[in-house]
């Protein structure tokens, strides 16, 4: 069975499970590096503002080729559609407004090469090899945070040019989303404390009745991991900037004075490697380091760890205190 013919036999399997009081719309959206993934909504017919996720089919198009049951992808289907569909309708008109939306626009940084397509579409700013592009992001009690990319089109209808947006988002984006700087290491130990907390919790439950339950020192055996851990590593440690949702981090660079202040406080220049395109990775540089090593680094990671539409570059950059910018790493002495 083809992916067309799957997408085909699961949209009329719904628009029967569903009735006639709903219609089932199959579209395809291009997400991040070029990635096209397919996927459908359903609408209650008589609610036109009502807000629907998009569930994409292309992973349970895997798994069915792969074994799964039809029957089991239905029935995991209608529970995601069920558990994230807004009950209630919430206009998006304010959207057609500009001057309703210009609070809220923000930039995330992409890869330039992998989006090339999509920047055809999108008001964009070339950064290094990545682009600077704009979204609108909102929180909402009822369904979370969300964004809507922005597109020629909008500039178009709410009638400002690139000049505007760019300003907005700069203005926007640091108060809207802020940023967390962290030491790797205190990542590390608080991800090690929750999974002995979560062990040191099925332990005591699966105590039988009557036996005495053994206390699980938490604290300690994450401080004694960790200890060990950081015996004989170089004294270089990593820090990790983000924003404060985790979602399209990596444009904290962008922000004014981050770099900067970080760079003077910890008395070094800066490599960053991009983690991804939620976040980056800060390590001084004490001019020992080859940026070939860092490269490499940060292709494995991209290859074997990130999902193709969170890669953000396989290119190491280096912050100048000097200088006061970003620029390529071509070696562990020349910055471009």
């Amino acid at each position: 069975m083809t992916l067309e013919q799957f997408i085909e036999k699961i949209t009329r399997a719904l628009e029967k499970y569903y009735g006639e009081n709903y219609r089932v719309r199959t579209l395809s959206v291009k997400k991040n590096n070029g990635l096209c993934l397919h996927g459908f909504s359903i609408f209650l017919q008589d609610s036109p503002n009502q807000i629907t996720p998009t569930i994409y089919l292309d992973e349970f198009y895997e798994r069915y080729m792969n074994g799964i049951s039809l029957s089991e992808i239905m029935q995991e289907i209608i529970r995601t559609y069920e558990a994230h569909t807004v009950k209630e309708d919430i206009s998006m008109e304010f959207f057609l407004d500009y001057e309703k939306v210009k609070d809220r626009v923000v930039y995330k940084l992409v890869n330039y090469q992998m989006n090339e397509e999509l920047l055809k579409e999108i008001p964009h700013i070339s950064y290094l090899d990545m682009a600077v592009v704009f979204y609108y992001y909102m929180e909402n009690e009822v369904f979370g945070a969300a964004s809507i990319m922005i597109y020629d089109a909008h500039m178009k209808k709410w009638q400002i040019d690139l000049k505007r947006l760019i300003a907005d988002a700069e203005y926007n984006t640091p108060r809207v989303l802020g940023y967390r700087l962290t030491n790797m290491e205190d990542i590390l130990r608080e991800l090690l404390r929750k999974d002995l907390s979560s062990r040191a919790s099925r332990k005591k439950n699966n105590y039988r009745h009557g036996e005495e339950k053994e206390e699980f020192p938490v604290d300690e055996m994450t401080d004694h991991i960790m200890d060990c851990f950081a015996e004989g590593q170089e004294e270089n440690p990593m820090y990790v900037l983000t924003n404060r949702s985790n979602q399209n981090g990596a444009a904290c660079i962008l922000y004014p004075n981050v770099l900067k202040e970080f760079a003077e406080r910890i008395g070094s220049d800066l490599y960053i490697l991009p983690s991804s395109i939620h976040e980056v990775i800060l390590i001084k540089d004490q001019g020992m380091e080859d940026a070939d090593v860092l490269r490499n680094m940060v292709k494995d990671v991209n290859r074997t760890q990130l999902a193709p539409e969170e890669v953000l570059s396989d290119e190491v950059y280096h912050y100048s205190r000097k200088s006061g910018k970003v620029g390529l790493c071509e070696n562990k002495t020349s910055v471009k």
